[in-house]
């Protein structure tokens, strides 16, 4: 798919952002750090995005449908939840994906600290995140012949250890090895079935 010119320039600009958040943060970043880096004018940005929070909710979005996208290719037959392997797709394509996008990721936490309009982002990333592996527990617990439990309570723990696991590992930088990748996923897939 070949994108229009102005898609190009947008894209440009998140990109810069994402290298720019990488390398200084996000709070200490302003709209002509991420210009200068595009190698564009500072009006030409607000032709796309109206503000530093709007490029970082875009980062957002694209996020969100790389992971989703991770998944669903990873897994010989789609996004369900019926095996350990599939668990261990899903956990993979979560800690793939969050390395991929690990410099907004880590702009939004930080965002989220100081402005309510990024704890929202963060919220609702958090909701989506909760809502897909409450439905995944559920329908592998069925699958399984353990129907019952608290998927819902279940999914907070999942997402909570996945999101910890992955600033610890790929923003501090941990140790996030494909075997330790490969352990967690282990973690998960057990701590979901018992």
């Amino acid at each position: 798919m070949t994108l229009s010119k102005s898609d190009r320039t947008a894209e440009e600009f998140k990109a810069a952002a994402r290298r720019v958040f990488a390398r200084q943060g996000y709070t200490a970043t302003k709209i002509t750090d991420i210009t200068a880096e595009a190698g564009r004018a500072t009006g030409g940005i607000y032709r796309y995005f109206d503000s530093k929070a709007a490029v970082l909710r875009a980062l957002a979005d694209d996020f969100l449908q790389a992971r989703h996208e991770n998944v669903v290719h990873s897994s010989g037959h789609g996004h369900r939840m019926e095996t350990e392997q599939d668990v261990r797709d899903h956990v993979k394509a979560y800690w793939k994906s969050y390395g991929a996008h690990l410099a907004e990721m880590v702009a939004i936490y930080e965002a989220a600290v100081a402005d309510e309009e990024f704890a929202e982002v963060q919220r609702k990333i958090r909701a989506k995140d909760l809502t897909i592996w409450g439905d995944h527990i559920k329908e592998l617990r069925e699958h399984i012949g353990k129907p019952g439990g608290d998927p819902a309570a279940l999914a907070t723990m999942v997402v909570s250890l996945l999101e910890s696991y992955c600033y610890a590992t790929l923003h501090l930088g941990k140790g996030g090895t494909r075997e330790n990748v490969d352990t967690l996923a282990g973690f998960v897939y057990g701590g979901i079935t018992n």
